[in-house]
């Protein structure tokens, strides 16, 4: 495992969530989650959500390239059966809280598309 573009490719995700959240959805996902800008502030800012969430794009990024080396399937292939384990588990949730599919759509194409490039990392550069 090539650890640094591992540790880039979760990176690369976290600043695409960067730009899914701001400046291609954002003010569609604020009105689709119910979030507000004054709930933002009351919660003390983004500032530990968005360190947490870059934690979190790395680690996801080492556990999908560790589970990718794993399989003795084509790498594209395991990303796709990563990705549609993530969603799926994350769809049970949305079906109980009853949200929107705009929400959904929103919130899953970026889990997609950021797997799907972790996924790419490791066949390009693995």
């Amino acid at each position: 495992m090539n650890l640094l573009l591992t540790l880039g490719a979760g990176i690369l995700a976290f600043f695409i969530g960067a730009l899914w959240y701001t400046v291609f959805f954002g003010k569609s996902w604020i009105v689709e989650s119910g979030m507000t800008e004054e709930k933002i502030k009351e919660q003390g800012g983004a500032g530990i959500s968005m360190v947490s969430t870059l934690v979190m794009e790395i680690l996801v990024a080492f556990l999908v390239t560790y589970l990718i080396r794993q399989t003795n399937l084509p790498i594209m292939t395991s990303g796709l059966l990563i990705t549609g384990i993530a969603i799926l588990s994350s769809l049970k949730n949305y079906v109980f809280e009853k949200k929107s599919i705009k929400l959904i759509l929103i919130n899953e194409s970026y889990k997609a598309i950021c797997i799907l490039i972790m996924s790419a990392s490791v066949f390009f550069f693995n």
